[in-house]
């Protein structure tokens, strides 16, 4: 019985699309967040960002902020809707126009509690009942954005939630290091069992 209400209704500012720049920009200058570059509404790899050469208002107007979310709104139908919390910032960064970006009022919600329910079946199937398919991709605009409805635990709880969920994510990728230091492991095993070394 929590309370549901627009998205719309809860953001601060936005959605707002993103920047596009012909191919000959590329290569130096101001990160870009593309597509590829989040999935689980995770941001996976800050380092690896394509650059691109951009003036001081192109920045400005398209600079990414610390708990802003970003949602894709072009692609395949599988990956329309596809959203990610932006954290961990370490220079200016800007996100690219197939994405919307918006921020949410934190006395409201969480955006840690956001992006985990943007990821949900419930919000999968309101952002595919408005899509707008076109050969090989669909669409959703920003109207389309503001319309997803989101239920609103007290703050407290959600809050909770985001703890919880921190610490699920730091179990998770202490596990996936595991995983990776014994993979390492056992292949320098097997190197130095073909070079009759053990």
């Amino acid at each position: 019985n929590w309370p549901m209400r627009p998205l719309g209704e809860i953001l601060a500012c936005g959605p707002q699309n993103g920047l596009y720049k012909h191919s000959s920009s590329y290569g130096s200058g101001t990160p870009i967040l593309r597509i590829d570059a989040f999935y689980d509404g995770e941001i996976r790899d800050l380092q690896s960002l394509k650059r691109l050469q951009l003036s001081t208002d192109e920045i400005a107007k398209y600079q990414l902020e610390e708990n802003d979310i970003v949602i894709n709104r072009v692609n395949s139908p599988e990956y329309l809707g596809k959203s990610a919390l932006v954290r961990g910032l370490t220079e200016p960064t800007v996100f690219e126009s197939n994405m919307m970006r918006m921020a949410v009022h934190t006395n409201l919600v969480d955006p840690v509690f956001l992006i985990w329910l943007l990821q949900t079946p419930f919000i999968r199937r309101h952002v595919l009942s408005r899509a707008k398919d076109a050969i090989n991709q669909s669409s959703i605009n920003q109207d389309d954005v503001r319309s997803i409805p989101v239920p609103l635990p007290l703050i407290t709880m959600q809050r909770t939630f985001a703890a919880r969920a921190a610490e699920i994510r730091e179990l998770e990728f202490a596990q996936a290091t595991c995983r990776q230091h014994i993979d390492d492991l056992f292949h320098s095993l097997l190197h130095r069992a073909f070079q009759g070394v053990l």
